[in-house]
């Protein structure tokens, strides 16, 4: 009979209280994620707002909707990456998601919960992405950026045909 050695790792089952403690920080990590969710569908929407008041001060003012317009472009810009940061913060709980998914499902074999892994299957996306960081986490994630893409192309093309609309 031989004994591993400490540097051999081998799944060792977790004890009662142990598993119950992993299924609490499965559920609080998928709420602390879907709260983040919430929030980043409230910076969105006020991302908008901010992109409808300039349309309507440009009707408003359309002596200067040009100007208004690429001053306009800041509004999306902003919101694009305070988005950017709270997308950053919930994708650092994916890593810690995916662990305990792996535990639950390897060592004790079971078939759920796996909610981010059965969610990357679908979009057939990496559980373990080659980019980190930041940049691309937040600032140029296509759940991210192509929204704020759109309202600032939208404003930019407002720029050059209001002059032209409203004569």
């Amino acid at each position: 009979m031989s004994n591993p050695l400490p540097t051999e790792t081998q799944a060792q089952p977790l004890s009662e209280y142990e598993l119950d403690l992993l299924k609490q920080e499965y559920f609080f990590l998928q709420n602390t994620i879907e709260d983040y969710n919430k929030q980043i569908w409230v910076i969105k929407a006020l991302g908008i707002t901010g992109t409808g008041g300039v349309l309507a001060l440009m009707l408003q003012q359309k002596t200067n909707a040009s100007a208004i317009a690429l001053i306009g472009c800041t509004i999306p810009l902003f919101f694009w990456v305070l988005e950017s940061q709270w997308k950053h913060f919930q994708r650092g709980f994916y890593p810690r998601v995916n662990q305990i998914e792996f535990i639950l499902t390897n060592t004790y074999q079971l078939k759920a919960p796996a909610i981010y892994t059965s969610w990357s299957q679908t979009h057939k996306r990496n559980t373990n992405p080659k980019r980190k960081g930041y940049l691309w986490d937040g600032l140029l994630n296509r759940s991210v950026f192509i929204s704020y893409v759109l309202e600032i192309a939208f404003l930019l093309v407002m720029a050059v045909i209001a002059p032209i609309i409203w004569k």
